[in-house]
């Protein structure tokens, strides 16, 4: 007689504990409640569909993260690949903002949407290009992969054309000027 595997995801505490380590969740303890309560509710019943004070998914966070274990694990039942959080961002491009490439060609793969817009009009590519920290991720490979795809840059409108000239100068100070 076999025996069914108990449901759980096992695989993914490293991916956790790097997900928890992202300044933007590290720095907000009710992101890391959330991601705490979320790995346990995957432990104890394998399934985890809540979303946080953002809107944001499991499965957006697993993009974030390039933890490709836990992308698997939540892609089995079947979510929206292209669920959007209150911003209209989707996990592919939570993924491009990172420079997770592994996750982003799972995404893909799967049938998420390379152009899909957010609700300022924007595109994965146009988070990878104009939004990303470069000291995290493989954006250069990304980047490639995503135009190989078809991928087209949206369009930076309002205060997030603002936003990602600050992100950007700020970016480029330190690598400009010395450190103090």
């Amino acid at each position: 007689m076999r025996m069914n595997p108990r449901p759980g995801c096992f695989g993914t505490v490293y991916e956790f504990d790097r997900l928890k380590a992202l300044s933007e969740i590290s720095l907000n303890s009710e992101l890391v409640a959330f991601l705490d309560k979320a790995e346990s509710s995957l432990r104890s019943r394998g399934h985890f569909k809540q979303r946080d004070c953002y809107k944001r998914s499991l499965l957006h966070y697993a993009a974030m993260g390039n933890c490709t274990t836990l992308l698997r694990h939540l892609l089995h039942s079947k979510p929206s690949i292209d669920s959007r959080d209150q911003w209209g961002r989707t996990p592919l491009s939570w993924a491009a903002e990172y420079g997770s490439l592994a996750v982003a060609k799972i995404l893909l793969e799967q049938g998420a949407n390379v152009n899909a817009l957010d609700y300022e009009d924007c595109s994965p590519l146009t988070y990878l290009i104009h939004a990303a920290n470069p000291e995290i991720g493989r954006h250069e490979d990304t980047k490639a992969y995503f135009i190989e795809r078809g991928a087209k840059e949206g369009k930076l409108r309002g205060i997030k054309l603002a936003w990602v000239w600050v992100l950007t100068y700020s970016h480029l100070l330190r690598h400009v000027r010395p450190r103090i």
